[in-house]
């Protein structure tokens, strides 16, 4: 999958992870269709990447309204005339313990983060099926390997998406349509600041996060060697991830302590 030329949409392109994606494509040739809620800041991130010399398209769009991805994708191959590549990007956070969380939180996350991405990939897969020729990079994260208290629906809500990538995977791939999966650690960036649930940092955030742009870089250059899994850093996300393989015991154990501490 060459980035050059290639008609991607970003989803929750206006801050963050998204953002950063797409600026980075950009840079590397692909026409963007921004897809997010907020007009003004997809408009600010469009004058940039024009200026840059880059081409792109502002598609307002909750990704939650019935009907609305399916919009999205109908304007995206009216204005760029197809879709190369869709990045299911947009989500939110979750911090609570499992017993205390609110059932309106919960919904709204695997609303957003499992059903909205669902939509997502539904409407776009005709046409990637038409070119026989496509790619669909889900935005998951390391707590989609690892299970972590406290956010432990968050875990669940990425655990379901990157099952629904893998399944997709194994479906789509004799129909020359890719899916990758990317896993970001703790990330600088505005997400925290959006978490449903508690207030102030969770446990995971113990750990030194990584810049937006970073995540992004890694995963232009994951598409361009078509790769299926994409971690940003070798320390800690896969030292974590080998740690629980080979000792899970171990890893559970320290989790387990930060939950302890997180109750006071």
């Amino acid at each position: 999958m060459r980035l050059n030329q290639a008609r991607v949409i970003v989803t929750g392109a206006s801050s963050g992870i998204g953002r950063a994606i797409a600026l980075e494509f950009a840079g590397r040739g692909a026409l963007l269709a921004l897809a997010a809620r907020t007009q003004t800041a997809l408009d600010e991130l469009a004058g940039a990447i024009q200026t840059n010399g880059g081409r792109a398209v502002v598609i307002p769009t909750d990704v939650t309204q019935d009907g609305a991805v399916d919009q999205m994708a109908k304007e995206t191959i009216r204005q760029l005339g197809g879709i190369d590549i869709l990045v299911n990007n947009a989500g939110v956070g979750l911090h609570a313990p499992i017993g205390d969380a609110s059932a309106d939180d919960v919904e709204r996350l695997f609303r957003l983060n499992v059903l909205a991405a669902s939509a997502a990939i539904r409407a776009v897969i005709p046409t990637m099926r038409a070119q026989r020729a496509g790619m669909i990079i889900n935005i998951s994260s390391m707590a989609g390997r690892i299970v972590i208290p406290r956010i432990g629906y968050y875990s669940a809500s990425k655990f379901a998406l990157t099952a629904i990538g893998d399944a997709l995977r194994m479906e789509e791939g004799p129909r020359g349509i890719r899916v990758m999966n990317v896993f970001p650690g703790t990330t600088r960036s505005a997400f925290g600041d959006n978490r449903l649930g508690i207030r102030g940092p969770a446990a995971h955030q113990r750990v030194p996060p990584v810049t937006a742009e970073k995540v992004a870089r890694r995963v232009a250059r994951a598409v361009e060697r078509n790769q299926t899994s994409v971690y940003i850093s070798f320390v800690p996300d896969r030292l974590a991830l080998a740690a629980n393989s080979v000792a899970g015991w171990a890893v559970r154990r320290v989790l387990a302590g930060w939950a302890r501490s997180a109750q006071g």
